[in-house]
């Protein structure tokens, strides 16, 4: 079956080989390709695409959702497939939040690639090897994501965090124990989610 497939890519490298993959598994579809956000943009309204696979290190977290967004904006029946380096366990739900067709890491091999692209092309939900992920909605209510639970002292420091202000620091600007700041760092991981600080920082402009 023919499709039209939109490819974004960060690396060259990746590019040549996603275009080979598609080539070789999608013989009849056509190939369109971006690589850099804002011919992204540009270039995505000229055709309906059934599939874009976007690169999420194309841009930042917070342009990469917006993307999504436009995409759906203009072409609701266009499947999307997020592609990318982050860690598949904290990202994927949060990209399948906002409606996308799946979460593929970088690191899958070919066989996963191929069954990711089919996945999407079909409207279900691809999600590593497992594919009864439910599906999300993104609405008024989940805006703020794994913020909403934390409390307002956890946000204040959390937005300290993410703007590479240290410990030390936000414990004289907030009159607490650098020890305090670290028990409410380690809360606030917790309960977000993240690993590092990296994971953090883009899941705040994610949802914030």
């Amino acid at each position: 079956m023919k499709h039209n497939i939109f490819l974004t890519y960060c690396h060259e490298i990746v590019g040549i080989a996603m275009k080979w993959i598609v080539q070789q598994h999608f013989p009849l579809s056509a190939i369109s390709e971006a690589r850099n956000f804002q011919s992204a943009f540009d270039d995505l309204p000229k055709k309906q695409y059934d599939l874009v696979v976007l690169d999420a290190e194309i841009e930042d977290s917070a342009n990469v959702v917006s993307l999504v967004k436009y995409i759906k904006s203009i072409s609701p029946k266009t499947r999307i497939l997020i592609f990318s380096e982050l860690d598949e366990t904290i990202y994927g739900p949060k990209y399948l939040a906002f409606g996308t067709n799946g979460f593929l890491v970088k690191k899958s091999n070919i066989e996963s690639i191929i069954l990711a692209m089919k996945t999407a092309l079909r409207g279900d939900i691809f999600f590593g090897n497992q594919q009864n992920v439910p599906l999300f909605v993104d609405d008024e209510s989940d805006k703020n994501g794994p913020f909403d639970i934390l409390s307002k002292r956890e946000t204040e420091i959390i937005e300290r965090l993410v703007r590479g202000v240290p410990l030390t620091e936000i414990s004289k600007q907030m009159n607490l124990k650098e020890t305090t700041i670290s028990t409410y760092k380690k809360r606030i991981f917790e309960k977000t989610g993240a690993r590092t600080l990296s994971d953090l920082i883009a899941l705040w402009k994610i949802y914030r």
